[in-house]
């Protein structure tokens, strides 16, 4: 009797267990997540403007201007560091994601908040050497919110993604110029360390809803095809954006907080502009290629015409350029955390070599402006011979960089196994096809459309011949693909017709589906 009602006991505390874990996983599918998201997003990336405008800003600004800069160097060159040790080592850090948030965070901003606050309190208090020292720690709190929030947000589902970016970016313009426009030195660098407190605390929060299984499965994929690849060609674009960035950054700080103030609003319009693009275009469009496209002729214009206009003209260009950096940011966080969730990359792999070639670019780039505006007294002329060979540089770049289908057929071939070459003879079970089919079909609740490509991927048809038959495009083939396989929990054409081929398709997919 005893051990009966120890049984009931352990079957109602798993059944309480399996309904927790489906209410934690509930949240984080719903819209209050999004909209969580979407406040911590814009926390996130306020802070960054606020980081990158450090040097006339009160984080910096009881420096020099050129030592402040100097220290937004150090920083950025240290966060490159642990970008390359994230794309190292992934899932040891992807295992610990949290613990970047808390206690990583206090670490990492500890020392610049005590350091900035004495620092206005008690001029001279703090040597020198001692705030490159903390900025130099800070700069591994570049990478670590910003990880923990490419994690989550590939975690969440793809329908809110576009919106709580595109929501964080408006938000986060109106939180930054209140936190830069505060009169009281002190307060405005304990403002600006409470945004990346805020997110981080919004991260973590949501990170502690996602599913532990989800996390440990994404986590344990170790297999090659996982591993993201970024081409040379694409990394040399987002160089040549990032150089462009830090050359306009750097520019609009010489000029002083108004002027940062000024062009920072700039952020609210490119924000609105993917708030539209995301009620309105598909989530395939996201991508480098398509923001790119938009942004570039802005920021060669910018980069053009700043040499020859007055302090006013020189606002409006950086408020041009940094707006269609924030647009082109934005693009970028959507369409690498889809494809993040739509083929099983690693996340924190791919954030870290994206971030990678972009702050690259941007050490190289506030290095150049840096010694053209505070080491060298140019006139506008070889002034204009720089900027112009920084706008051939981003738009050659370009020329030579079509990510579009590029991108998505390398993703869809490392996750597929380049299906398109796969030619296999159909199954030759006695069994009725359709039946078999039919079954695994009804077992991974494939869609009606799925249903018709996993019918011809049985027979051993290829993408080519699919598309030719449904009269669909090559990418929307690959794609329902992709989702099949997923699905399946396979990922080649093989062991798709090795299902089909069993004696009994519903019980031997459950034996064969996740292997």
């Amino acid at each position: 009797m005893m051990a009966e009602h120890g049984r009931v006991a352990e079957l109602n505390h798993e059944s309480k267990t399996a309904d927790q874990r489906n209410n934690t996983a509930h949240l984080l599918d719903s819209p209050a997540a999004g909209i969580l998201a979407a406040l911590g997003f814009a926390c996130l990336t306020a802070w960054g403007i606020c980081q990158v405008f450090a040097p006339a800003l009160p984080l910096l600004s009881y420096l020099p201007i050129d030592e402040g800069i100097a220290c937004l160097l150090v920083s950025c060159g240290v966060s490159m560091v642990a970008l390359i040790v994230c794309a190292r080592w992934p899932h040891l850090l992807y295992t610990h994601v949290r613990s970047l948030v808390f206690p990583g965070m206090l670490v990492f901003y500890g020392p610049l908040t005590l350091v900035g606050i004495v620092s206005w309190l008690a001029p001279y208090a703090i040597p020198t050497p001692l705030v490159f020292a903390a900025w130099a720690i800070s700069g591994i709190g570049w990478v670590s919110p910003s990880a923990a929030w490419m994690v989550l947000y590939s975690l969440m589902p793809a329908r809110w993604t576009a919106l709580s970016i595109a929501s964080g970016g408006i938000v986060a313009t109106p939180l930054f110029l209140i936190v830069g426009s505060i009169g009281v030195p002190a307060l405005g660098v304990a403002g600006a360390v409470a945004l990346v407190a805020a997110s981080g605390g919004l991260a973590y929060y949501l990170l502690s809803k996602a599913d532990k299984e989800k996390l440990a499965e994404a986590n344990s994929q170790e297999s090659e095809h996982r591993k993201p690849v970024m081409a040379l060609k694409a990394s040399l674009s987002v160089i040549a954006h990032g150089i462009s960035y830090g050359f306009i950054v750097i520019m609009v700080s010489s000029l002083g907080l108004h002027a940062i103030l000024i062009a920072g609003t700039a952020g609210i319009i490119s924000s609105f502009v993917a708030f539209f693009w995301a009620r309105r275009r598909t989530k395939t469009s996201w991508t480098t290629e398509s923001a790119q496209r938009i942004t570039i002729p802005l920021i060669a214009a910018a980069l053009l015409f700043a040499p020859f206009c007055s302090e006013a003209g020189r606002i409006v260009c950086g408020a041009v350029g940094i707006g269609a950096f924030s647009y082109a940011t934005l693009m970028e966080w959507t369409g690498q955390v889809v494809k993040n969730a739509e083929f099983q990359l690693f996340p924190l792999q791919r954030f870290a070599i994206g971030r990678l070639a972009q702050w690259t670019g941007f050490l190289i780039g506030a290095f150049i402006a840096y010694i053209t505006f505070y080491h060298t007294s140019m006139s506008p002329v070889p002034l204009s011979l720089i900027t112009c060979v920084l706008a051939v540089i981003i738009i050659t770049a370009f020329v030579v960089y079509d990510n579009t289908a590029d991108e998505n057929d390398q993703l869809l071939d490392v996750v597929l196994g380049d299906p398109e070459n796969l030619i296999i003879e159909p199954p030759k079970n006695a069994a009725p096809f359709r039946e078999r089919c039919d079954a695994l079909i009804e077992r991974f609740q494939l869609s009606s459309r799925e249903a018709e490509v996993f019918r011809y991927l049985a027979k051993g048809r290829n993408a080519e011949y699919i598309q030719q038959k449904l009269f669909i495009s090559s990418n929307t083939v690959k794609t329902h693909i992709s989702h099949i396989y997923k699905k399946m929990g396979i990922n080649n054409q093989q062991w798709l017709i090795d299902l089909v081929d069993q004696r009994d398709g519903r019980d031997d997919a459950a034996d064969n589906g996740g292997r």
